[in-house]
């Protein structure tokens, strides 16, 4: 077991645009944090050497993944997590929803939602072995297009974050009464790897409708999951919180 110091937030997702972010923001509040990505790659071990925190490599898409295999993979970290970040997604074709393959819809409903109730199995022991030192909270990153009126060519993606948040809503309702919040952040669009096979014309036709004419950045993302994990959105639980530069819906 690697030498934590305290029972560290777990992110999924840590080599992301939103992780990494999150990662830069919790450690400077010294927050003690465990990282985890799909693949072992030098992202995933800049980011731990730079931060100086452990992490494990998992791909949850793999077919003979299992939660005891996960639960294996945290418990040669800790025995305890006070937090819970999910923030994946994997890049899809933007096609209109009738010419979509049905795999691509199979692969998005598995990454947000069937790894998501995995990831949960998994990491549900670890969070209420702390509740009694303080609140175990989980951060579920899901969309502000399930705000307003979706757009097109994305509809894999918004049905299956869809199912996700909905599913994230019961879970905030059962486990706050094992002491454990759920908290669901719904951010605007960002450049991200999940966006960086749209048109950059595209991306610039986007911002020049926002009113700050710019995305929301994954900067102004991470202080909403900093200000989650230091206990001031406490009463926002199990609600969907928007983080987004888009026009006021």
């Amino acid at each position: 077991m690697s030498s934590l110091n305290k029972t560290p937030i777990l992110i999924f997702g840590s080599t992301g645009s939103i992780g990494m972010a999150s990662t830069n923001i919790l450690k400077k509040n010294k927050h003690e944090l465990l990282l985890s990505n799909s693949n072992d790659n030098e992202d995933i071990k800049n980011l731990s050497q730079k931060f100086s925190s452990p992490y494990f490599s998992f791909d949850l898409l793999n077919e003979e993944f299992t939660h005891q295999m996960l639960s294996e993979e945290i418990r040669k970290h800790t025995t305890g997590l006070s937090g819970l970040i999910i923030s994946i997604a994997k890049p899809f074709p933007n096609k209109f929803i009738h010419n979509t393959d049905d795999l691509v819809l199979k692969e998005q409903l598995n990454i947000h939602i069937l790894t998501f109730h995995k990831i949960i199995k998994s990491c549900l022991p670890f969070l209420e072995a702390c509740n009694t030192q303080c609140i175990p909270r989980i951060t579920y990153i899901s969309t502000e297009y399930l705000l307003g009126s979706p757009p097109i060519k994305i509809a894999p993606y918004l049905a299956a974050k869809s199912a996700a948040t909905t599913y994230a809503k019961v879970l905030a309702k059962e486990l706050i009464t094992k002491g454990i919040k759920v908290f669901i952040l719904s951010p605007g669009m960002v450049r991200s790897k999940l966006t960086s096979n749209l048109p950059e014309i595209y991306l610039q036709q986007v911002e020049e409708k926002m009113p700050n004419k710019r995305l929301t950045s994954p900067e102004e993302i991470s202080l909403t999951i900093n200000a989650i994990y230091q206990g001031y959105l406490d009463a926002s639980f199990g609600n969907e919180i928007q983080v987004s530069n888009a026009e006021r819906r």
